[in-house]
C-alpha cells in the first residue's frame, strides 16, 4: 500500500436553510464556554466506502453530498451559532476583552469534501487511532 495521503476535493460553507433575526445576532458566550476555548475543538468526518468501478464515483459521492449539505443547513437553522464566528473584542475604559459569537457575519460553517487513500479497515482495525486520520480532521 503506498503511503496514505488526504486529497481536499471541494470547500464551501453551509449557511443556515431559513435564518431568523435571532440567528443575525450576536451570541454572548458563558463562562463555561469561554473556559472551553483553550480545549481543542471538534470536528467530525465521514467515512465513505469507495464503490465498486462499475459506479461512477462522482455520482456515487454527490448525491450524499448533497443531501448532507442541506441536512447541516437545516441544523444551523436550529443551532445558528455553530455557523458563527468568534470574535475577540477589546475595550480600553475598562480595559478588557470580550469574546462572542457573531453570526451576522460570517460566511457559515465550513464544509469540506477530502479523500484518503486508505481502506476503511486500515482505520478501524488499530487500537489506537491512526495519525494520518488525526491529522486528516484536523489539518483541513
Amino acid at each position: 500500500m503506498s503511503t496514505p495521503a488526504v486529497e481536499r476535493v471541494s470547500e464551501c460553507f453551509v449557511t443556515p436553510e431559513s435564518p431568523t433575526q435571532e440567528s443575525n445576532q450576536i451570541c454572548h458566550l458563558a463562562p463555561w464556554d469561554i473556559a472551553m476555548l483553550s480545549v481543542n475543538y471538534i470536528q467530525k468526518g465521514m467515512l465513505f466506502k469507495k464503490p465498486t468501478p462499475l459506479v461512477d464515483p462522482q455520482h456515487f459521492i454527490q448525491n450524499p453530498l448533497n443531501n448532507l449539505k442541506h441536512s447541516v443547513s437545516l441544523a444551523l437553522s436550529h443551532f445558528y451559532p455553530l455557523a458563527g464566528r468568534l470574535v475577540t473584542q477589546k475595550t480600553q475604559d475598562p480595559p478588557s476583552y470580550v469574546v462572542f459569537v457573531d453570526c451576522k457575519n460570517s460566511p457559515g460553517a465550513k464544509f469540506i469534501y477530502a479523500t484518503l487513500n486508505m481502506t476503511i479497515s486500515d482505520i478501524l482495525s488499530p487500537i489506537d487511532v491512526p495519525p494520518i486520520v488525526q491529522s486528516y480532521i484536523y489539518r483541513l
